[in-house]
């Protein structure tokens, strides 16, 4: 079964954890990454050129959901796990964790946040998710210093974009 997907330390690729294949690592920059679910697996694929207009198109006046700042990479951890039971994917994002602790502590949950997606309405019905999650990485518009974060966005997994969209 697939459930999880981990974003490498040094931001450029995640990786989906599959119990029958070797690592599979996928670009986050530029394009992103598209996470779905397919029977009750989750999916991950780099964007390809083909789809940019149609992503362009599904991210016009979309916020993300979620932004990780990765300015720190050794403080901040993320993780991507999906559940099928209750067929959701979990993003889980720790920010500010003093590297040098020794022993179990817990984590304060004022540097923690999670997001839940739920991707089908039922996991028992149909073969695929209607939404699909984009994450990528991305530098805000007028950026200063660098700054980059990885962005997650729900958007429409078929061509139905709402008009008022376009």
């Amino acid at each position: 079964m697939r459930n999880s997907i981990l974003v490498t330390s040094d931001l450029k690729s995640v990786i989906l954890v599959d119990t029958q294949q070797d690592d599979q690592r996928l670009a986050i920059g530029k394009r992103g990454v598209l996470l779905s679910v397919l029977g009750t697996d989750v999916c991950a694929t780099e964007v390809p050129a083909e789809l940019d207009k149609y992503i362009n198109l599904a991210l016009r006046n979309l916020k993300p959901f979620y932004e990780f700042d990765v300015a720190d990479a050794a403080k901040n951890q993320l993780c991507i796990t999906y559940n099928d039971v209750n067929n959701a994917v979990f993003i889980i994002g720790i920010r500010d964790i003093d590297v040098s602790l020794t022993a179990p502590m817990e984590v304060n949950k004022e540097k923690v946040t999670t997001f839940a997606v739920k991707m089908k309405d039922d996991p028992t019905i149909g073969l695929a998710s209607t939404k699909v999650i984009l994450a990528r990485l991305e530098s805000p518009v007028g950026g200063i210093g660098g700054a980059k974060f990885i962005r997650f966005y729900h958007v429409p997994a078929n061509a139905s974009i709402e008009q008022s969209r376009l």
